[in-house]
């Protein structure tokens, strides 16, 4: 048989260039009883009876190769894919071909050398029904002691405000170099996490405190400022009120962050820096890859890793992880070289397990159900030198995914995350309460704890020392009363109105100007200033020795007194 696969536009062409005359003997033999002596007249006679007869031929075939015709008819351009086709049936056409002393199978005159000729493809395409679709097989959440599950929308929104406020205030630590975020900053942050990191154990190590630091660069809400990180715009508008628009901004500019390969955490597996030829593919090419397959979720629905893993595979979002698979190796170059084994488990699965938990759950896209990853997968350990290893990444223990309604919204399957209607919240006197479902997002959240005080789950009580404290902290009344009319429909109350009065009160009777200088005046010189027809218009007296320039009139100032005779001393 030929060795490459070519286009062949006809079923003849092909035959007679890629079997031998033995080989068509077999086929022939299978659908006519007589067989031609030479080679031109068999190839004219097989073509002839296939076309003549194609719907009984194509009858003969077991159920597996009709199928593998169906797909490749209708969704494969005439190639017989081999692991789609397995990871969508779970199986693959017999197809028994031993050569000079055996027959050739009757798979074989459909596909030569891999490919259906453009002629009979066309003819097929009549002939054959289209396959079922392909269908995610969605299941309830296992029902073991050892799973962990995480519902992350809310906590991972409530996280990027706490990791923008680190920030903010110059907390985050990182590596002018790498990006990444030393071990005390690290530290830090899995204390202040909501809800905490997914593990706690020391020896499987932090998965969302080391991610945040990353997410926050490569998704543009932050950048390096010497050693530590400042927010960016698009940093400082996330923090002020919207968490779940930053984390989509973070997400779309993730596919293309060079910032790390998320595989790299597989320390086991070595030879991904090579010194000569990049070995790992860019994860850029990986991302949008996964981001795809995910949009084909169902929001809201449990499914296993390996299930997800095994439709990407059948709908054909697969990606490459190496360009040269001899560089990868368990323990010794010279002996535990990945190319001896299949590697989708140990790289593409592992990607993916890693993808999922370590980014996805971090930054709120999918909820997770989870165990230790101890054991959790243990195929890898058939590799020479990696028996040893407990686990190959920390994120082996990720059993089911679920695209949640944050997922849904920053992958842009919904063009809203936690929109709220008029009546969700209600409006009693100086009280808030939440009549909504579930609890409100982080945004109304964060925002009412800015202006209120939490007394119970669903009740923010306003007081004097809140608004007070709100507008101290940058927030104004008149945007106070806009969110509350925005998420209320109840007009505000009396008793409100007069609160809001007091604070307006409160908030001007004493009001900044700007900074002053105070002046130590000795003698008389302090009358004769305050005297002076053009210096008392730029200062004010302070007391018995002391004077206050006015701001912004400390030049003018100190002009008009050295045409007094006298400057200002240290």
């Amino acid at each position: 048989m030929a060795r490459f696969q070519e286009n062949y536009k006809t079923l003849k062409h092909a035959l007679n260039d890629v079997y031998r005359v033995d080989e068509l003997k077999s086929l022939a033999k299978q659908i006519s009883k007589k067989i031609p002596p030479r080679k031109a007249e068999i190839v004219d006679h097989i073509t002839a009876i296939l076309f003549k007869d194609l719907g009984n031929i194509v009858a003969s075939l077991d159920t597996m190769a009709v199928k593998a015709l169906a797909e490749a008819v209708h969704n494969w351009n005439g190639v017989f894919n081999t692991q789609q086709f397995h990871a969508k049936y779970g199986a693959l056409p017999i197809t028994k071909s031993t050569g000079y002393r055996g027959e050739t199978h009757l798979f074989y005159l459909f596909f030569v050398n891999g490919k259906i000729p453009a002629d009979l493809m066309t003819k097929l395409e009549k002939e054959i029904k289209a396959p079922e679709p392909e269908q995610l097989n969605y299941g309830d959440l296992a029902d073991t002691q050892d799973l962990t599950v995480r519902e992350t929308a809310h906590a991972a929104c409530m996280n990027l405000n706490i990791l923008l406020t680190m920030v903010a205030e110059n907390k985050i630590r990182v590596s002018p170099k790498t990006g990444r975020a030393t071990a005390a900053t690290i530290k830090n942050i899995s204390t202040a996490l909501c809800d905490g990191d997914f593990y706690d154990d020391d020896k499987i190590g932090p998965l969302q405190a080391f991610a945040w630091p990353l997410l926050l660069q490569g998704g543009g809400l932050a950048s390096i400022d010497g050693n530590f990180l400042k927010l960016t715009r698009a940093g400082t508008k996330a923090l002020k009120n919207d968490l779940a628009g930053g984390i989509k901004t973070i997400w779309t500019k993730w596919e293309k962050t060079k910032i790390i390969d998320e595989y790299a955490q597989v320390t086991a597996v070595k030879g991904q820096r090579a010194a000569k030829g990049r070995t790992m593919t860019s994860p850029v090419h990986r991302r949008p890859v996964i981001n795809d397959a995910l949009r084909c979720l169902e929001p809201g629905r449990w499914i296993t890793v390996d299930e997800m893993a095994r439709f990407m595979v059948s709908e054909n979002y697969t990606f490459e992880m190496t360009n040269y698979d001899w560089k990868l190796y368990f323990g010794d170059p010279h002996y535990g070289h990945l190319d001896y084994y299949d590697t989708w488990p140990i790289l593409q699965l592992r990607y993916l397990l890693i993808y999922f938990l370590e980014y996805c759950a971090t930054s709120g896209l999918l909820d997770v159900a989870y165990k230790s990853p101890y054991d959790a997968r243990t195929e890898f350990q058939s590799c020479w030198g990696a028996d040893d290893e407990p686990f190959l990444s920390m994120c082996d223990g990720l059993m089911q995914i679920r695209l949640n309604d944050l997922g849904a919204f920053v992958l842009g399957l919904s063009t809203e995350y936690g929109t709220l209607d008029a009546h969700d919240f209600e409006l009693d006197d100086t009280d808030i309460l939440y009549q909504g479902s579930g609890t409100p997002s982080p945004d109304h959240s964060l925002y009412l704890d800015k202006i209120a005080e939490q007394k119970e789950a669903g009740k923010w009580h306003i007081s004097l020392t809140s608004l007070l404290n709100a507008v101290k902290a940058g927030e104004t009344l008149k945007e106070i009363k806009r969110y509350i009319n925005q998420i209320t429909s109840e007009k505000i109350g009396q008793p409100l109105k007069t609160l809001f009065e007091k604070v307006e009160n409160r908030s001007t009777a004493v009001v900044e100007k700007g900074k002053v200088t105070l002046l130590e005046c000795h003698g008389e010189i302090r009358k004769q200033i305050l005297t002076d027809k053009k210096l008392k218009s730029l200062c004010l007296p302070a007391g018995k020795r002391h004077l206050v320039i006015l701001p912004e009139k400390e030049a003018p100032f100190a002009r008009a007194l050295e045409t007094l005779g006298f400057i200002i001393g240290n």
